[in-house]
């Protein structure tokens, strides 16, 4: 409303004003003096200045240009719940998992072993039930408690692989999950005793703005500049993935491909085939693309397979402004 008071006033000023060329001709046949030279100068450029001024304000404005790149706003932590007090020596955390809003994973890595702790929390008196009949109905060599908890071992013959699970509160289950690492029965249940509660969280590098029951999303590295950040949609039955959303410091390894605009950025898609499926990668700088991929076929692909769909998807995508990945490599 301002903007179009402004022109209106701005048009009649210059509608009221006088024309300069009556003035200059009145006053071509009498010598002027300077001051009189100046006089009217000034109101012939008052003229000009005013009318093209009308017209500057009255033409319509050119569209703004799009903003190049991705939207930014900082993204809540996902919920670890659980941590372990004690671990053997050389052990740093490389991956964090939390999936369909109850499950959590967390991973510690000395070389080729691993110790893991998966957490189940029903969330809501709605939510899925935690699974306890492994641990209820184990036979008797199997069984163990936790802090007075039950628990039990799962039966397996490999001496490096191991597995203990048991329920510390209503609704939660936790289990260590052990590979490749030596005597898993003997240290199992002096990592199980060291377990409490946490505050701990996974930053995401990006929202896919789908619900969290639909959503699997993971971090896991060496080192806070080679962490991976993905995120998988796997619908609302949780029986097939949509698609895999990444940011990684390379793009998709898939050949072939064309160019394609996502937020004014040029990205690289590869259409889909049976074997591979389709992917997206755009580059976000400081090393870093987005990357977004379909399943092949034989995993019975039923979402986005098409460059319309992934780049939609896409440009939906907000990135974190202030992902933390300080715990990565790290006890």
């Amino acid at each position: 409303m301002t903007e179009e008071l402004i022109k209106a006033a701005l048009a009649k000023q210059a509608d009221r004003a006088p024309h300069s060329g009556p003035i200059l001709h009145a006053l071509t046949g009498e010598r002027r003096s300077s001051r009189r030279t100046l006089v009217v100068s000034l109101v012939a450029a008052l003229v000009a200045v005013l009318a093209l001024g009308a017209t500057s304000l009255l033409a319509p404005s050119p569209p703004p240009a799009p903003v190049a790149g991705f939207a930014q706003r900082e993204l809540p932590g996902l919920p670890m719940r659980y941590d372990v007090g004690w671990l053997p020596d050389g052990y740093v955390e490389t991956s964090r998992s939390y999936a369909y809003d109850y499950i959590q994973i967390r991973t510690w890595a000395s070389g080729e072993s691993r110790i893991s702790l998966f957490v189940q929390a029903t969330p809501g008196p709605d939510g899925l039930p935690v699974w306890t009949d492994d641990i209820t109905g184990a036979p008797e060599p199997q069984r163990t408690s936790v802090h007075g908890r039950p628990g039990a071992f799962e039966a397996t013959d490999d001496p490096e692989r191991a597995s203990l699970a048991w329920l510390p509160a209503p609704k939660v289950r936790l289990s260590l999950q052990f590979h490749e690492v030596a005597e898993p029965r003997v240290i199992a249940p002096r990592i199980a005793e060291s377990v409490h509660e946490s505050a701990d969280v996974l930053t995401p590098q990006f929202d896919l703005g789908l619900p969290p029951e639909r959503v699997e999303v993971s971090v896991e590295g060496s080192s806070p500049s080679t962490a991976v950040t993905k995120a998988s949609d796997w619908n609302t039955s949780g029986s097939w993935k949509e698609f895999d959303a990444a940011v990684a410091p390379v793009p998709a390894d898939l050949p072939g491909g064309y160019e394609v605009l996502v937020r004014g950025v040029r990205g690289k898609f590869v259409p889909f085939q049976p074997k591979t499926g389709a992917a997206l990668s755009v580059p976000l700088g400081d090393g870093r693309w987005l990357v977004l991929r379909t399943p092949p076929a034989e995993y019975g692909v039923r979402g986005p397979g098409w460059e319309s769909a992934l780049v939609e998807v896409a440009e939906k995508i907000v990135l974190n402004s202030a992902t933390d990945l300080s715990w990565v490599g790290t006890r």
